[in-house]
């Protein structure tokens, strides 16, 4: 049988990623979902309620926001309590799973003993084709919003890009993929289940967020290798 799209009871809306067996959340984790768990848990960290940044202080629909400033650690706490509080099992995707929702997976063989650091990197591939800088509405990146209200005055930054969006924007405040699934790309990095390399102590970030004013950077298949316990934008 198909697996069926669903909507929890947090309002996080899931639909299923075909040549996976896994359903993705349409946007990433907002502010309000984790404040519900926060609510009731003892949280490592209380780092992640201040949404301000480079002193640009949130106005838009704050709760809307994708939460930031959550280690891996924090996040893998946050799905224990979803899966129990919701009766499903809820977990990070592993970085294969998330090539294939980003539309590389074909691209990507994976051995055994293959890792994120190792497997195969498409150079080329950006969420809205080959075109650089990106086209209008493409994401939220590192813009002229950004330089103009969040950044001191030697951060880089895409000039003549204008997302509207000096920091974080609210999740789904751009256009989905193929498969509905929003922000693959720019607003904030996503943390995946594996480890970066052989290595162990790296876990793996996909996406890059607003900070990001490169093609590298916005390339489908770059990865951003993170201690579990850091707290990366």
């Amino acid at each position: 049988s198909k697996i069926q799209p669903f909507t929890n009871t947090l309002g996080m809306k899931f639909v299923p990623v075909p040549g996976t067996k896994v359903l993705f959340c349409i946007h990433e984790t907002r502010y309000q979902d984790y404040a519900a768990f926060a609510a009731v848990s003892r949280v490592r960290s209380g780092m992640w309620k201040d949404q301000t940044i480079d002193g640009f202080n949130l106005v838009d629909r704050p709760e809307d926001h994708p939460v930031i400033n959550v280690s891996w650690y924090d996040v893998q706490e946050f799905c224990a309590w979803l899966s129990k509080k919701e009766g499903k099992i809820y977990r990070l995707p592993t970085d294969q799973e998330w090539s294939i929702a980003v539309g590389i997976g074909h691209e990507e063989k994976w051995e055994p003993n293959t890792t994120p650091y190792t497997v195969f990197q498409n150079k080329t591939a950006l969420p809205w084709g080959t075109e650089w800088p990106p086209p209008a509405g493409s994401g939220n990146y590192s813009d002229e919003s950004r330089h103009a209200k969040a950044s001191d005055a030697n951060s880089p930054y895409l000039k003549g890009y204008d997302d509207g969006f000096p920091t974080t924007a609210p999740v789904m405040s751009f256009k989905p993929n193929s498969l509905g699934i929003y922000d693959l790309a720019g607003n904030v990095w996503e943390w995946c289940e594996d480890w970066y390399d052989e290595r162990q102590d790296r876990r793996v970030l996909r996406g890059h967020g607003f900070l990001n004013n490169s093609g590298a950077g916005s390339k489908m298949s770059a990865r951003g290798p993170i201690p579990p316990n850091g707290r990366q934008l």
